[in-house]
């Protein structure tokens, strides 16, 4: 990866028309892909990426194709995944090579499904990590758990949801056993879950009451 300081034109030739500070060249064609500070010195990343490298490609709501292989959203991640790589990182190194050490791949308008090498740059981790924490001050846990009820409820959540039962199928290993209810005694065909928990009690009445029973043997 090319990294380089900061820089003005010769001798501050030229100025800036409304400040009169040094005016910043860069050649014609490079990406702004982020920016940091190491040993006190702003370190500008411009490059202009690999002739072959393409933006990652979405197939739909919960999955991209990138350099080959297929990244997917799963329910617990923030971002889309192969093998635990994230599409935002693999994206930003095909193009610019390693990130350095320290450093976060940022998405520029905020949208974390955006993965086009323009939406991205390499940013500090601590300024990163500080800037949302400011934008959310004491809200995070409160936060993820709104957007967790959103995703599961939106097209790209019920869409993993029907995947992920047809690769499982675990209703396939379900099944029944005659059984006597822990409440009332009576036979009936238990449910027996893959899991390996079992149905314990008849209905919810036989549920309802042991529950009850149970709290006023406790003294509650």
């Amino acid at each position: 990866m090319w990294l380089e300081a900061i820089r003005k034109s010769e001798g501050d030739e030229e100025k800036c028309p409304c400040c009169s500070g040094g005016v910043q060249r860069r050649v014609f064609g490079e990406m702004y892909a982020g920016s940091f500070v190491q040993d006190g010195i702003r370190v500008e990343i411009r490059r202009e990426p690999d002739a072959s490298y393409s933006d990652p490609i979405r197939l739909d709501p919960i999955t991209w194709y990138f350099d080959g292989g297929l990244y997917r959203l799963w329910p617990s991640e923030r971002y889309p995944s192969r093998g635990g790589k994230k599409i935002h990182r693999d994206a930003w190194k095909a193009a610019f090579g390693d990130i350095p050490d320290g450093c976060h791949i940022h998405h520029k308008n905020g949208d974390v499904q955006d993965n086009r090498i323009k939406n991205l740059e390499c940013v500090d981790a601590f300024k990163h990590i500080g800037d949302h924490a400011r934008e959310n001050p004491g809200k995070f846990s409160q936060k993820a758990r709104d957007a967790a009820a959103a995703w599961h409820g939106s097209e790209a959540g019920k869409l993993w949801h029907k995947r992920h039962a047809e690769r499982s199928k675990s209703w396939t290993a379900w099944k029944r056993e005659p059984r006597n209810c822990e409440f009332c005694g009576k036979q009936y065909d238990a449910l027996i879950r893959k899991n390996g928990r079992t149905q314990k009690f008849c209905g919810n009445n036989c549920k309802a009451a042991a529950y009850r029973a149970r709290r006023k043997s406790d003294g509650l």
